[in-house]
Order: structure tokens, then C-alpha cells, then sequence
């Protein structure tokens, strides 16, 4: 009888390994969602206060130039740690820059300030990356200080600019930001669910750290405006703390422009957790080649793929690359194949051949995420061991969750409203309301 007991003692201890091995390291793409009710059609009475998210605006600045116009509030932490805040009317424009301790902002050296126009002017950043100039205007209330990057054994300073505001403020510009204001109603809507739920993840998730979302793609674009669009507001307004969730848990709601046919499971591309919502599904309208889903199309010489890898710290490895080829979920080589690739295989020159796997949605962002390069992961890869090498696909991003093209389709000629558009691609999720009317 002892025996029988130590050999379950020891398969148990084997399982649990196993799982912890397999998943407990992985990235968990579903937290609670205490305090929701299911959606019902009468629509739950309000509930808790909404988050506030703070945004990302820039980071690791060398410079910005900080635009103020009229009348605003302020609340700063002196070099001396003391605090001060007040009002003020102005109309200038003044230089930020890192000091190493914290920001000067004019002739002014503070830790940290915070600052929000209190009229209808507001406040506007422009800074310059390489030959890229970029201004933010920004409604809101942002907060100023001073960060880092390491170069070497080095700390050089520099300015980080976060915006913070409340989430469905927050979701008017991310609405505006990600898909066009005059697609249909409930593809509107179904985006704006969507975003609120992938930001209130982050929020839920990210309280240690310094900020919740990237105002890019990083997280999801955001174009700030002190005028909504009527069809950006109703949407968000209509919705409002709504979010998805799965056997009660809040889920990271991945969303793309074009997926080209097919979603892909979450677990080829962000984490090893089986999530059924995020598990992939049939697009009724980039399935149907009748709707002409985006082909796009690019070559490279193999030098100037190893050149674009290296750049980014993708291949750490010397030496040439002899070939590359795609490989699906399960590890085999696509060949000639359209198909979601998972991984790419990159086979280096040299006497004992070297193979290094990428994650192929890390390649992709790695060679440029935009039509000119590789736009998505469902695509074949042609003359892979060639002096050129070509990249043809569909779509246009990582692929997982919510296409928004086919959502609009969704909305428009099957005529979904937005629930049937979430679960749609979403499949086997719920929608609760956290917070609202």
C-alpha cells in the first residue's frame, strides 16, 4: 500500500513540474474581473467608478518643445523635494529637457510635474526622432519627469511624458486612432469594447509599473482630440464599461487590421496559455477572396534580412544566413505554401549550420510592421535559400483576435450588431459591464 502511495506522490510531483514547465512561466492573458454582471438586455445599473489609464505619450526624449496657451494647472516637485502648485495664464513655448536628477522646463528644474489646460487650449508637444518630427496635442492632464537609457555601462537621461485621463475619455481617441470614424455603428462599438477591454487588462496588470499603455501600436494608437467625431462618441458612450471576459476573467482582447483569412490562436504568437476567445477562427470576410483581402508583397537580399535582425538584437549570431523557410504550429516547413507561419528558421552559413528560431510575428515587427514589409504572418516565403528571398502574404498585422476589417464587414453586409461581431472573434466569451449607466 506504501508503495502504490509514493509512486502517486511522485507522479503527482512529475504533473505539477510538467504544468509549471509548460505554463506557470508563460504569460497569463486572463485576470479576474471581480464586481462585472453579465450583459443584459434591461443593461445593469452603474457600477464602480471607471480606471484611470495612464498613457505612454513619449519616452527616452533628448528634447521636446512643451506648447502652453492659456489657462492652466500645475503641480510640481521641486529639485529642494518640495511641492508647488498653482495656475497660471500664458502663451509660450518652452524647452524640456533631462537634467539627470529630473526636467528642466524653461529656465525651471523640477523631479516631476504635472500639468492639464483648464480652457479650451490645449497643451502641445512636439520632439524629433532622427529626421521624424511628431506633436501631441493633449487635452489632458499629463505628467513630466525624468528617466533613462543605458548605453554600455552608461545611464544617459532622458524625459518621459505620460498622459492620464479617464477610460472612456481615453477611448474616444483610441476609437478615432484605430479604425476610420465613418465604418458602421456596431463596428465602431465592437472596437470600442475591444479597446476597453484590452486597456483595462493592462490596467488591472500593470499597477507596479510606471504606465499602462503605449499611445502606438505598442498597445493600441492614440489620437487625442478635444473634438470627437458624434459616430466616435456614441459608439464609446453606448458601450460604455463594457468588457469581455472568459469563465469570468478578464481576457487580453488582441485586435489587427486584416487577418487575411483566418485569426490565429494567441498561442503562436503572445503566450502558451490555451485561451478558447483567442484561439483563432474563420473571418467571413478575409476568407472569401470575392472581398479581395490585402496581398502584399516584398523581397530582400539575405544580408539585408540579417542586417534588419541584428539591428533590433533579433540575431545575436555572426555570419551570413544560408536560408530561411516558414514553419507552421506544430514545427513543420510550410514550403510554397500560404499559411500562417509561426516560426521562422533561419539556417546560418558555415560548416556546422547553425539554425536560429524567430518567433515569426517578432520577425515580422523586426523587418518593419507595415505594408511595405512584412505586413502579417500569414504569408509563404519564396527562394529561401536564394541570393533573394520573397515575402507574399494577406492581411496586415499579428492576426489574433478581432479583424477590424472583417468586423466592419461583419457590421455592414451581414448586418451583426456588435455583440454578434465580439463573439464572432472572440468565441466562447462573455460581456460584462463594469462601470457605467
Amino acid at each position: 500500500m506504501i508503495r502504490w502511495f509514493l509512486k502517486f506522490v511522485c507522479l503527482a510531483a512529475l504533473a505539477f513540474g510538467f504544468y509549471h514547465i509548460a505554463f506557470h512561466d508563460a504569460p497569463d492573458l486572463r485576470i479576474p474581473a471581480a464586481g462585472g454582471e453579465l450583459l443584459a438586455a434591461n443593461m445593469p445599473g452603474r457600477g464602480p467608478v471607471q480606471p484611470e489609464v495612464r498613457v505612454l505619450v513619449a519616452d527616452a526624449l533628448d528634447h521636446a518643445t512643451l506648447t502652453i496657451n492659456g489657462k492652466v494647472w500645475m503641480q510640481a516637485v521641486t529639485m529642494q523635494m518640495k511641492a508647488e502648485d498653482g495656475t497660471f495664464t500664458q502663451s509660450v513655448a518652452v524647452e524640456v529637457t533631462p537634467t539627470g536628477q529630473g526636467v528642466r522646463i524653461g529656465t525651471d528644474q523640477y523631479v516631476r510635474v504635472r500639468m492639464k489646460n483648464l480652457d479650451s487650449q490645449p497643451l502641445r508637444l512636439t520632439w524629433r526622432n532622427g529626421n521624424e518630427q511628431t506633436t501631441v496635442s493633449i487635452p489632458h492632464e499629463i505628467e513630466i519627469y525624468g528617466t533613462h537609457v543605458v548605453d554600455g555601462n552608461r545611464k544617459i537621461p532622458r524625459v518621459r511624458v505620460l498622459a492620464r485621463l479617464p477610460m472612456e475619455e481615453y477611448l474616444y481617441g483610441v476609437v478615432a486612432g484605430e479604425v476610420p470614424s465613418n465604418w458602421p455603428l456596431e463596428a465602431l462599438r465592437a472596437q470600442a469594447v475591444a479597446s476597453r477591454t484590452f486597456a483595462y487588462f493592462e490596467v488591472k496588470s500593470r499597477r507596479n509599473e510606471e504606465y499602462d499603455v503605449h499611445a502606438s501600436t505598442q498597445s493600441q494608437v492614440w489620437r487625442p482630440s478635444l473634438a470627437v467625431e458624434p459616430q466616435v462618441r456614441r459608439a464609446v458612450d453606448s458601450t460604455a464599461g463594457i468588457v469581455i471576459t472568459e469563465k469570468n476573467a478578464l481576457i487580453k482582447t488582441f485586435f489587427h487590421s486584416e487577418c487575411g483569412g483566418f485569426t490565429a490562436d494567441a498561442r503562436w504568437v503572445f503566450t502558451k496559455t490555451p485561451i478558447l476567445a483567442l484561439s483563432g477562427v474563420r473571418c467571413p470576410r478575409c476568407s472569401d477572396r470575392a472581398n479581395k483581402p490585402s496581398q502584399w508583397s516584398t523581397t530582400y537580399t539575405r544580408q539585408e534580412i540579417a542586417t534588419r535582425l541584428r539591428r533590433v538584437g533579433v540575431l545575436r549570431q555572426g555570419g551570413e544566413i544560408r536560408m530561411i523557410q516558414g514553419l507552421d504550429a506544430y514545427g513543420n516547413p510550410l514550403g510554397g505554401n500560404l499559411g500562417r507561419v509561426v516560426t521562422v528558421e533561419i539556417t546560418m552559413a558555415g560548416g556546422r549550420g547553425l539554425t536560429v528560431r524567430i518567433p515569426a510575428n517578432q520577425f515580422r515587427l523586426a523587418m518593419g510592421a507595415d505594408r511595405k514589409n512584412v505586413a502579417s504572418t500569414y504569408m509563404v516565403i519564396q527562394g529561401g535559400n536564394e541570393a533573394n528571398i520573397t515575402f507574399t502574404g494577406l492581411g496586415w498585422g499579428h492576426g489574433v483576435g478581432l479583424c477590424q476589417h472583417g468586423a466592419a464587414y461583419a457590421a455592414d453586409t451581414l448586418r451583426y450588431n456588435f455583440l454578434d461581431i465580439l463573439s464572432l472573434y472572440y468565441p466562447g466569451s462573455k460581456p460584462v459591464r463594469l462601470w457605467g449607466r
